[in-house]
C-alpha cells in the first residue's frame, strides 16, 4: 500500500510539471499575435519603459531594487538618410483624464525631444495620436526605429490596425525628417 501511496505521489508529481511546461492560454495569445505581427513586418521586442520608470524599489527583505519594466514594443524600422538627424520624439498615453497636452487628444503627452513643434505638426500628430489603436500606451521614434508599447490584447485584427497606424506614423516621422533636411532660406 505504501509504494502505491508512493506511486501515486509521484505520478502526481509528474503531472504538476508536465502542466507547468506548457503553455498558457495566455502565453498562447501572445504566441498568435507576436507572429501575425511579424508577418506584418513589425518587430516585436520587450523594451525598458524608460530610465526613469523602475519596478518595486525595496524587495520583501528591504534591500534596493533597480530592474527596469520591460513592455511589449511593437515597431517598424525607419529608412536611413544620409547626413541627417532623424527627429527624436516620445508621447506617452496616461488613463488619467486630468491629463491634457494641448492640441494633443486627452490623455497624451509630448515628452521633449527633437522634434519641432510648430502647430502644423503637432496638429498632424494630434490627429494621428486621436486615432490610437486601443492599448496603446505610448509611441517612441528615435535612432533607426519608430514604435508603441502596447498591452497585447485581441487577435490578429488589433495587429492589423496597430500595423496600419504605425505605418501612418511612420509617414508622419518621415514628413518630419524631410523638413528638417530642407535647406532653411538665408536670414
Amino acid at each position: 500500500m505504501t509504494g502505491l501511496a508512493i506511486a501515486g505521489g509521484v505520478a502526481l508529481l509528474f503531472l504538476w510539471l508536465l502542466r507547468q511546461a506548457m503553455p498558457s492560454p495566455r502565453d498562447r495569445q501572445l504566441e498568435r499575435l507576436r507572429r501575425a505581427a511579424r508577418a506584418r513586418g513589425l518587430v516585436v521586442a520587450l523594451r525598458p519603459e524608460s530610465p526613469a520608470h523602475t519596478g518595486d524599489q525595496v524587495r520583501p527583505g528591504g534591500t534596493q531594487r533597480q530592474e527596469k519594466l520591460h513592455r511589449p514594443f511593437y515597431g517598424l524600422p525607419l529608412s536611413p538618410v544620409a547626413g541627417a538627424p532623424r527627429p527624436k520624439w516620445r508621447a506617452d498615453w496616461r488613463a488619467d483624464d486630468e491629463v491634457r497636452m494641448a492640441p494633443l487628444p486627452p490623455g497624451w503627452i509630448l515628452r521633449p525631444g527633437t522634434l519641432v513643434l510648430t502647430d502644423s505638426v503637432l496638429e498632424a500628430l494630434s490627429a494621428l495620436l486621436a486615432q490610437a489603436p486601443p492599448g496603446v500606451q505610448g509611441v517612441v521614434a528615435e535612432g533607426a526605429q519608430l514604435g508603441a508599447f502596447w498591452t497585447e490584447r485581441g487577435e490578429a485584427a488589433q495587429v492589423e490596425a496597430l500595423a496600419v497606424w504605425l505605418e501612418a506614423l511612420r509617414a508622419f516621422h518621415r514628413k518630419q525628417t524631410a523638413r528638417s533636411e530642407a535647406p532653411h532660406p538665408a536670414l
